[in-house]
Formats: C-alpha cells, structure tokens, sequence
C-alpha cells in the first residue's frame, strides 16, 4: 500500500511540477493564478460620422408652361401691281436715259453743241475744218458717236465721239432744269386729281352694258379704244394719259390683283420726258368693272 501511496504521490508531484513550471500559460490546471488575465475586448462603440450640413433653400417657383396658342393665318402679301417704266415722279439719271451715252433718243436732236476736239466736214465738192472750241449742231447719234453738222442748214457732216463735244455737260443741264418743272407738274397734276376724286360722288355709278361686259371685262369699240378707260381720263383719274396722247389700244388681259380677278389693258401712249414725247405703255386695271388705277408697264409706278 505504501508503494501505491509513493507512487500516486510521486505521479501528483509531477503533475503538480508540470502545472507550475511547464504548463503553457493561461492552460494551468491547478495554479490558475499564474494563468494571465482574460483580456476583455472593448465594446465597440459607434462613431457617428458628422453629418454634412445642409442649407434649406426656398423651392424654386413653379414655371407656368406656355401653352401655345393657334395663330391666324397671316394674310397673304399684296399682289404687285403691274409693272413699270421710270417715266414718273421717280427719275431715271441720264446715264440710265441714255443707255450710257450709246442710245441717246432722236427726240435730243437737232442740239447744239461745243467741239472739244477738231471736226472735219465733208461736203461732195470738199471739206473744211472747224477747230476745237468752234460751234456746231448735232443731228444724230448712234453708238456713241454723233452725226455733226457746221449749221442747223448745212449738208456738211462730220462724225465725232460723244466726249469730243460738251454735248453730255449740255443735256445734263437741261435735264436738271426739266425735273425741277416735271416736279411741280406732277404736284399739279396730284392736286387737280385730289379736287377731281373729292368731288365726285361718293358711290360711284355702275358701269353700263356698253363699257363693261357681264364678266367684267372693259367693252372694246368699233375704233379700238374702251369708253371705260375714255371715261377714266374724263374724270381725271389719270392726267398723263389722255386721249390725244393715246396712239393704240391693246387687247384687254384677265389678271390676278391681291387675290381678285380683274382684267389689264394696255395703251400705248406718247409720255412726256426730258428728250420731248416718247413712246411708253401704260396699264390700266379693271376690277369690278370699274377702273382702279392706272400704271407704268416695268416697276407698277403710278401715272399722276
């Protein structure tokens, strides 16, 4: 018996040495104080991160939306009115006149000129010379070159360019003077057809079965003319074109004026220029049966 007490005795002194000296630390069995401490982990605490700060601004208005409205139809732009030539108030230059120099009107002739350069006259029995500075008649140009004659009466000709005479410094002058007097012709003019308008009636009378067909288009004569344009003159809704200066009648045309159908005719009249008479062509419109205006054929200026 005492060989087992000495030897659990001895086995319990081992294991007591083995708990103290070798047991790992914090695996000791007996000697538990020798064993480390339990490090208790720290609770973990929740950090609130700061919240970044927010500046309350006023809600923007609401926007009313536009709502879009049908728009009328724009009206349709005026019809032009037929077109016409430069012979009215507007004035043409004399370069535009004369086709610049080469297309001088027959009308501008005889004209008596001064010779910048020296001419030579033929004759079928000779010739002679008038120096420059000398006096001499121009009968006709073509092209830029004029036809010249020593005296109004003399069969002699010469042939000299349009700048070896003063002829373009003459015309000029006269055609400055012209317009000053074309222009208080045309306030006359404009005056007498004011006085002419506000003195007939206010409703005017409708046109007879012998000037204006049941379509409306203006009665043409035996002799050509339209008593409805005649009557036009009479009244003085134009004072250009009169019965005296009328050398033709064209047939007259349907037209189209500001979305109307009329009709157009055309007459051909002698017009009053700076060069005397020339030929020109003026229409009148009908609508309604009744004449509107009339107007130069190129640009639709009207005729005083």
């Amino acid at each position: 018996m005492k060989s087992l007490f000495y030897t659990l005795l001895i086995f319990g002194g081992a294991f007591l040495a083995y708990d103290y000296f070798l047991a790992p630390s914090g695996q000791k069995i007996v000697f538990k104080s020798l064993n480390p401490p339990k490090q208790q982990s720290a609770p973990v605490k929740h950090v609130e991160l700061p919240k970044p700060a927010v500046t309350e601004t006023a809600p923007e208005p609401v926007k009313p939306v536009a709502q879009e409205v049908p728009m009328s139809a724009a009206p349709a732009p005026a019809a032009p009115m037929p077109a016409a030539t430069s012979k009215g108030s507007k004035f043409d230059s004399i370069e535009t006149l004369t086709g610049n120099w080469l297309k001088i009107p027959p009308t501008a002739f005889p004209r008596e000129v001064k010779l910048l350069q020296d001419a030579l006259f033929k004759m079928s029995v000779g010739a002679s010379k008038v120096a420059a500075g000398g006096i001499a008649f121009a009968i006709s140009a073509e092209n830029g070159v004029l036809t010249l004659a020593p005296t109004a009466t003399s069969p002699a000709r010469a042939q000299l360019p349009v700048d070896g005479t003063d002829l373009k410094a003459r015309l000029n002058e006269t055609y400055e003077k012209w317009k000053v007097l074309r222009v208080e012709e045309l306030k006359v003019a404009a005056l007498r057809k004011s006085q002419s308008q506000s003195a007939a009636p206010a409703v005017a009378a409708a046109p007879s079965s012998s000037e204006v067909e049941a379509g409306g288009k203006p009665v043409r004569s035996g002799n050509g003319s339209y008593p409805l344009l005649l009557a036009s003159m009479q009244r003085g809704q134009v004072t250009e074109v009169t019965p005296d200066n009328v050398t033709g009648w064209q047939e007259a045309q349907p037209t189209t004026v500001q979305g109307r159908n009329g009709w157009v005719v055309k007459v051909n009249f002698n017009a009053r220029t700076v060069f005397g008479p020339q030929p020109a062509v003026a229409q009148a419109i009908v609508l309604d049966g009744r004449v509107t205006g009339w107007y130069f054929t190129g640009s639709g200026e009207e005729i005083p």
